[in-house]
């Protein structure tokens, strides 16, 4: 055997380390806290950024369609059908006055 620790040997104790905590005697601490408070102004900025989206997009969801209103609209097919029916119905009309005259 080697008198090196094993790499999994070594991961355990990472892990253990990490576990436990490094208390308030590390050293890195308040170098890490720095970071933290850091990334917490940056969070900070990009929420104040969101948020005037997320109130806009809020303002418009009651004006917007449900799935019950789509689905009551009538389509297309059925709009150039009522349209036919109209035309043939008016050009009937017409014929009818021709004729009659």
């Amino acid at each position: 055997m080697s008198d090196q620790p094993s790499p999994m040997l070594n991961r355990l104790v990472a892990v253990e380390r990490l576990l436990r905590g490094s208390g308030p005697d590390d050293p890195g601490l308040h170098a890490r806290i720095g970071r933290l408070e850091e990334d917490m102004q940056v969070v900070k900025a990009v929420l104040s950024r969101v948020e005037p989206m997320i109130v806009r997009i809020d303002a418009q969801i009651p004006y917007l369609a449900t799935k019950a209103e789509l689905a009551a609209k009538p389509s297309h097919a059925y709009l150039w059908g009522v349209l036919a029916a109209l035309l043939a119905a008016y050009g009937s009309g017409l014929a009818a006055l021709a004729i009659l005259k």
